[in-house]
């Protein structure tokens, strides 16, 4: 499973475990048992002092000091991918959205809004609102505290579900189960820009005031996330077996401090700089790794392999 970043310690879950490395180590700070029913398919998130996973019918809370477990919830249907703050988990599960709080695993409120609709999405959190788009075509905004629903926006006609979501400033940046990325205004709802990117978007990250995503028609786009225009692009792929194309990419984009990082399916790292899109480095693996790369200072970067190892690299 991917991996996660928390103040320079690496998160990981998988078949049977789940742990916690610190890259200046040698061996895992703690790596225990989760004793889940089925394997942890959702990337470990932590914040405040617990790390949360899971899959798809049970969702879980460690201590993130030492592993010691919190609590377990079990699926009423079907447990979706969390979204994880210091005091609470937002989940969804079968029809209902979950507010869960961290420290009992006692369900502080539930929305139901989704008769029809498995929501399987992870929400997102910004100041006192949660923005939930659970594939019912709508998009919800809640009140933090309680569940209250503050508004909601329905652009079914465009998008079906969406698949991510990141708040930067007062624009809520959603990516779309069809071509489109979206820039909502957070208070009102109101739809700020789109933006075509000429094919299915498998992935988006937000740094800053930029946004980026790859598209599988060959590019790199770096959009302005205040008026949804293009800042830079860059070509991945010249259509006709060009000999310089990289590979699909199905790990997400991860930017640190002034760089973008994107690693394709042929295994191999591309760099590039976050100001105008141009190369850096390019870096090739031998061996196969899973789609995640988590960068860290000092020209260093966690790999995950394939044969399930947790690899520290450096160039």
């Amino acid at each position: 499973m991917p991996l996660a970043l928390l103040n320079g310690q690496i998160l990981f879950s998988g078949d049977k475990t789940l742990g916690r490395i610190d890259p200046q180590r040698r061996t895992p700070v703690w790596n225990v048992p989760h004793h889940l029913s089925s394997d942890a398919v959702y990337r470990p998130r932590a914040a405040g002092l617990s790390v949360i996973t899971g899959g798809q019918q049970e969702l879980g809370a460690w201590q993130v000091k030492d592993g010691k477990p919190r609590w377990l919830h079990k699926a009423h249907i079907q447990v979706g991918t969390p979204f994880v703050t210091p005091e609470r988990t937002y989940v969804g599960d079968g029809h209902e959205l979950l507010a869960i709080d961290n420290r009992t695993g006692a369900i502080d409120w539930r929305f139901a809004g989704t008769p029809d609709t498995l929501a399987s999405y992870a929400p997102t959190v910004a100041g006192d609102t949660v923005f939930f788009g659970p594939g019912n075509g709508l998009l919800y905004a809640l009140n933090k505290a309680n569940g209250a629903l503050k508004w909601q926006l329905d652009d079914s006609k465009e998008w079906q579900y969406i698949r991510q979501m990141y708040v930067s400033g007062e624009v809520l940046v959603a990516g779309t189960y069809t071509e489109l990325l979206y820039g909502i205004n957070v208070e009102s709802g109101k739809i700020l820009w789109k933006f075509k990117a000429g094919n299915f978007i498998n992935s988006h990250h937000v740094a800053g005031e930029g946004a980026y995503l790859w598209s599988p028609t060959g590019w790199i786009y770096a959009i302005d996330v205040g008026s949804g225009k293009v800042r830079w692009r860059h070509q991945t792929t010249r259509y006709g077996n060009h000999a310089d194309n990289w590979g699909h990419m199905m790990a997400e984009l991860v930017t640190l401090e002034d760089k973008l990082y994107c690693l394709d399916m042929n295994h191999v790292l591309h760099v590039l700089a976050l100001d105008d899109g141009r190369e850096l480095l390019r870096i090739p693996f031998a061996h196969d790794l899973r789609p995640s790369v988590s960068p860290l200072p000092g020209s260093r970067a966690v790999m995950a392999s394939e044969s399930g190892e947790v690899q520290l690299v450096q160039w």
